[in-house]
């Protein structure tokens, strides 16, 4: 007998075997399909889908054979994988490597072996779709032909396969540093430290560092470590001793899954490190390489780094960047801040209407132009410096936190001494005296430094969400072409992979209008035009819109309207869209078959908009942050509810434009009431 021998690519092919996620994994009808066709075909009582690893051969599909893998060494399929041809044995008992060999002498008893090579995307012969029978048998030139084309029918589910497993991880990748950009608690650190400890595990790596580097000198700036504590916050090493320095040679991600198997294996740091596998990616801020993200193990990587394990520590050192970058600008802002023009004092209000500050810091002479005891005579002079645009906006702003009672806190123009508008903010916690009067004790500061930074940043949330949705428009029409047969009739597969492209665009194309739509309605830019009309229009409206979402998912939508001649004064249009929101969410997290209850009411002076649903309920550490702008209830890269953390955020700031509220109630576990709360008018 004789033992296979293996491939000159042997290394790499078991890693791509390896990648492939196939072994050892539950039978497969689509695989199960074509062995059991191909028995029956060839009139074999064995097929067999084969894959060669180290030391077995493990059969994916099986048919006709009572065992799912035997010994490598004895394999016939390790002979067929070491060339691109049909491997055929007539008759193993005239082939002295097969002659003694078990599978022949004792059972199945193999004569006749043909197996066509399983080759993958790269080239790789991972293994074969083998015949085998117990008598020996002739094989012509149609019956290879005709075995090979089975056999690239299973090369074909093995490709399907492995790009199914490429984007269920690529999604997993970019759950995972989604869920990481949306961590905001804390500072800067503990967000990059937390990032650290989700990436490493993503990645199942023992250490993680992000690095600064100065000329020569690398220093840890902030790292985790999986087993032991051998590194500290703060120590700095020569650059040319760490495995930093090959990647600065590069100037992009560098993957080294095996040192001592690789051409760095003679560089200083493995000398002194003994580090054998190494993932890392520059830090780049205004064009200049200033640090290093990596992460390290002292054992090779088994299979190899993969495009997606570099794409991820990419574009995690790209947010790193970020965070870097906006903790320089926010340290600078801080500065800025403490130097700046502010005020501490004491405003009162009293019953007829007067106003004035009994204690002004000297800083009012900054901010308003009047000296503080000018100010503690009258308030007038000081609502004067206001701009008149600005100035309505105030006052009512403070007249509603008189009546509640509840916390000041505002935005706003005022005159700088240079005759320039300058935007301050103002905060206050009211108090009602004996007198009738309220006391409001607070602060305010110049923030025209930082309002210009905001504005800066939703430009630039405008200006990508514009450019983004032009291409992103281009290839959601073609798709529909090509889905719509436009290019010729598809493959079912195809199909399935552009619906899911389709699917996938559709989303991304809500996300760029939704993005769109909050910078509008936070830098007051979305046209709004309110008048006094019925309700119910607008409520029928969005339930026709929200139904072929509903009814797909089983969801029945009841419309409960008790005032249908009831007025009310709003913009019709974006009506319709904050009831679509909440329609969708109410669906969304509706189980299947429930019932989505939208009803019409009067409270008080108010007409009401309920949206009921019978979901999962809010978590009460959730309900907080609801109305936050990306704010989601499960926020893990595991999460099963697609969704930007938008839609609600949208919902208020449109209410709230068209001078109503929003509200809500929620028990977990069985459901969530919404409320949309409009003035009511009177009929015209």
């Amino acid at each position: 007998m004789k033992t296979p021998e293996q491939p000159p690519e042997e290394s790499q092919r078991l890693s791509a075997l390896r990648a492939s996620n196939l072994l050892d994994t539950p039978p497969e009808e689509r695989f199960d399909r074509i062995t059991h066709l191909a028995a029956r075909l060839f009139d074999v009582p064995v097929a067999l889908v084969s894959l060669v690893d180290e030391n077995r051969q493990w059969f994916k599909s099986c048919y006709g054979l009572g065992v799912r893998e035997t010994g490598r060494d004895i394999s016939f399929c390790g002979h067929a994988i070491l060339g691109p041809q049909t491997f055929v044995i007539e008759n193993a008992l005239d082939d002295e490597r097969f002659a003694d060999n078990p599978l022949v002498a004792d059972e199945p008893g193999i004569r006749f072996y043909a197996g066509a090579p399983l080759v993958d995307q790269s080239g790789y012969r991972l293994g074969t779709l083998c015949l085998i029978d117990r008598k020996p048998r002739r094989f012509s030139e149609e019956d290879e032909e005709n075995l090979r084309h089975l056999a690239d029918m299973v090369e074909r589910e093995l490709q399907l396969h492995e790009l199914g497993e490429y984007y269920d991880e690529r999604a997993r990748a970019l759950n995972i540093l989604n869920e990481i950009a949306l961590d905001t608690h804390g500072k800067e650190a503990d967000r990059i430290e937390r990032a650290l400890v989700i990436a490493s595990r993503f990645l199942s790596m023992d250490t993680a560092i992000v690095s600064s580097i100065t000329g020569q000198a690398y220093t840890i700036r902030w790292h985790y470590e999986r087993l032991g504590n051998s590194l500290e916050n703060g120590m700095t090493l020569p650059l040319n001793k760490t495995y930093c320095s090959l990647l600065l040679a590069k100037n992009e991600v560098l993957a080294i899954s095996h040192m001592g198997r690789s051409r760095y294996k003679d560089q200083t740091c493995y000398t002194e490190f003994g580090l054998e596998s190494y993932l890392a990616a520059p830090i780049w801020i205004n064009g200049e390489i200033v640090g290093t993200l990596n992460f390290s193990s002292a054992t090779p990587r088994k299979p190899g780094f993969t495009e997606i394990d570099k794409m991820f520590v990419n574009l995690l050192a790209n947010w790193i960047a970020d965070v870097i970058q906006q903790q320089q600008q926010t340290e600078t802002l801080e500065k800025l801040v403490t130097h700046a023009p502010g005020m501490l004092y004491q405003y009162r209000l009293w019953p007829d209407g007067n106003s004035t500050f009994p204690y002004t810091s000297p800083g009012i002479q900054r901010i308003y132009g009047v000296t503080a005891a000018e100010a503690q005579e009258s308030a007038s002079q000081a609502f004067n410096a206001i701009h008149p645009d600005d100035l309505e906006g105030v006052a009512e702003s403070i007249r509603v936190s008189a009546d509640t009672l509840t916390f000041w806190h505002r935005q706003y123009r005022v005159r700088a001494e240079d005759d320039h508008w300058r935007w301050v903010e103002g905060q206050a916690n009211p108090e009602k005296l004996p007198d009738g009067s309220i006391l409001w004790h607070g602060y305010i500061v110049d923030i025209d430094e930082r309002h210009k930074a905001e504005q800066m940043k939703n430009e630039f949330i405008s200006t990508v969400s514009h450019e983004l949705r032009t291409p992103l428009t281009s290839i959601a029409g073609s798709l529909e072409l090509v889905i719509g047969g436009a290019t010729g009739p598809l493959a079912e597969k195809a199909e399935q992979m552009l619906s899911i492209a389709r699917r996938n665009a559709n989303q991304l194309r809500v996300l760029i209008d939704d993005l769109l739509d909050i910078e509008k309605l936070t830098s007051g830019k979305m046209p709004i035009h309110n008048s006094s009309q019925p309700l119910t229009e607008t409520v029928e409206a969005a339930l026709e819109e929200i139904q072929p979402y509903a009814t797909p998912r089983g969801i029945t939508v009841e419309l409960e309207n008790r005032t249908p001649d009831l007025h009310a004064r709003f913009d019709p249009i974006r009506m319709k869209q904050a009831l679509a929101n909440l329609l969708s969410n109410a669906v969304k997290f509706s189980p299947e078959g429930e019932t989505v209850r939208l009803g019409v009411k009067t409270r008080d002076k108010h007409l009401v908009v309920e949206v009921e649903d019978h979901g999962c309920g809010i978590p009460e550490e959730f309900r907080t942050r609801i109305f936050q702008k990306f704010a989601q209830a499960d926020s893990s890269s595991a999460r099963s509810k697609e969704g930007t953390g938008l839609g609600l955020a949208i919902t208020r700031e449109l209410v709230l434009a068209m001078g109503g509220d929003v509200g809500f109630e929620s028990q977990e576990g069985k459901g969530s009431v919404f409320r949309v709360f409009l003035p009511l008018q009177e009929k015209p």
